[in-house]
């Protein structure tokens, strides 16, 4: 409670004709008294409403009126908060501030995403395959052929394997090509060439990613299939795999003088090819009188 000057004068003219001047100190004196005791109940007052409520004070109140602050975001003057990509506010057009001590947000880190997995190879089956695909056949053969490089000779090896107008001259031999379908296209193929009293297998071949499913084995069988005269098959020397496989399939390495005569009644090959390759006979020409 406050009193002003003019209040206090007007106090003392009312009190000086009411009691007039004898007693006029005794009752300033207690009208003195009087406004101390009320300014201090009116304090304690004041002081127990901002114990029961802390927002009742000024700087309080200023405390709350501030918006919290949002880790990662930036504050506009409008009071707006904004990601530190906006230059200016969308909201009331300023430009924003940007603190200077405040880092631009790291990038996540890089996490390169897993390998997929092989989709299986799925298998349609076997059947004949026209001249038309020669494209399709030479492509297998190329892709399988790399499995050559940096094992036969260097001189025997060239790039494409297997150039088309090769694969034209064996189709116009007679070279006759069977191949294994999957839905992804032609997945091998194995040719056979029929001859007076031999019959030939010819350009055996898996794309890499069907290997080991069988498909050679089942591609030999079918090409054998109604066959009536000896079987021979020639491969390079340092080709150990596919030897093992034939091998493994009933045929037998002939002796290296049969093998040469062989290769140059059979097969059109320089003599550098004569030199490094081996061949292989089925159990029907062993025991015919044309084996030596």
């Amino acid at each position: 409670m406050y009193i002003s000057f003019e209040q206090l004068i007007l106090l003392l003219l009312l009190a000086f004709i009411l009691f007039g001047p004898e007693k006029l100190p005794e009752y300033a004196a207690k009208l003195g008294r009087l406004v101390r005791k009320l300014r201090e109940a009116s304090q304690e007052v004041v002081q127990q409403v901002q114990l029961e409520n802390p927002l009742s004070t000024p700087a309080a109140k200023a405390a709350a009126d501030q918006p919290a602050q949002i880790p990662g975001l930036i504050q506009c003057q409008c009071q707006r908060f904004l990601a530190p990509a906006f230059d200016f506010c969308p909201y009331c057009g300023r430009r924003v501030e940007k603190p200077l001590d405040s880092p631009a947000p790291a990038p996540p880190p890089y996490s390169p995403a897993p390998a997929a997995a092989p989709a299986p190879v799925k298998i349609r089956g076997i059947r004949a395959l026209s001249e038309k695909e020669a494209p399709a056949i030479l492509t297998v053969i190329n892709d399988a052929a790399q499995a050559y490089r940096d094992v036969i000779p260097p001189d025997c090896w060239q790039e494409p394997y297997m150039p088309m107008e090769e694969l034209r001259q064996e189709l116009a031999a007679g070279v006759r090509f069977w191949g294994y379908l999957g839905e992804d296209g032609l997945l091998g193929v194995m040719g056979r060439q029929e001859l007076v009293d031999v019959t030939l297998i010819r350009h055996a071949y898996v794309r890499p990613e069907a290997q080991r499913r069988g498909l050679g084995a089942k591609l030999l069988a079918h090409l054998r299939r109604g066959v009536k005269k000896p079987i021979l098959v020639g491969t390079w020397a340092a080709a150990t795999w596919a030897i093992g496989f034939y091998e493994k399939h009933g045929f037998k390495l002939v002796t290296r003088a049969e093998k040469d005569r062989l290769l140059k009644t059979y097969w059109t090959i320089s003599e550098r090819q004569v030199e490094t390759s081996v061949v292989l006979a089925d159990k029907r020409w062993l025991a015919s009188p044309l084996a030596k």
